[in-house]
């Protein structure tokens, strides 16, 4: 037998092997920054349908007459939603309101994007460079309900 014939070598050259990471960096470079974004986007949507279902559920306790509006049209009746420590805390309001407003908002989530003002008119929310951290709720003498988290 001839011990002088070669094998055929299997396997990549360190070459390839650079290209081929070269070219997952470059993919890697302009991915990143679009995942960034889109959970950013995910975490904006998500605080705004969570004031939708606040607004939601302060209009139902003014309809059931828990929480009263507000006597002045020019000055709205306005609680503030925080979460300290995970639990969630509201205030302002006449008295015993803001308790009724905490049992009904118990599951609440602390807002996770970026403060927002909401634009009831257009159905819109502008959003600020800072993060959020509390809902604001203003109730019109009319009954006519808001709640944005930059106040």
């Amino acid at each position: 037998m001839n011990k002088n014939v070669k094998k055929k070598r299997k396997g990549f050259t360190l070459i390839e092997l650079i290209i081929v990471l070269a070219i997952m960096a470059i993919i890697a470079a302009i991915a990143i920054p679009n995942f960034t974004a889109v959970r950013n986007n995910s975490r904006n949507k998500a605080d705004v349908q969570s004031a939708e279902t606040i607004k939601r559920t302060v209009m139902m306790l003014v309809a059931d007459g828990s929480i009263t509006p507000a006597t002045a049209a020019a000055t709205p009746k306005t609680f503030t939603v925080t979460f300290p420590s995970g639990a969630i805390s509201v205030s302002g309001g006449g008295s015993g309101e803001a308790d009724k407003v905490r049992e009904a908002l118990k599951d609440a989530k602390k807002p996770q994007g970026k403060k927002f003002i909401y634009s009831t008119s257009t159905g819109d929310a502008t959003f600020d460079t800072t993060d959020a951290d509390s809902y604001y709720i203003d109730i019109d003498s009319s009954g006519n309900v808001a709640v944005d988290t930059n106040n």
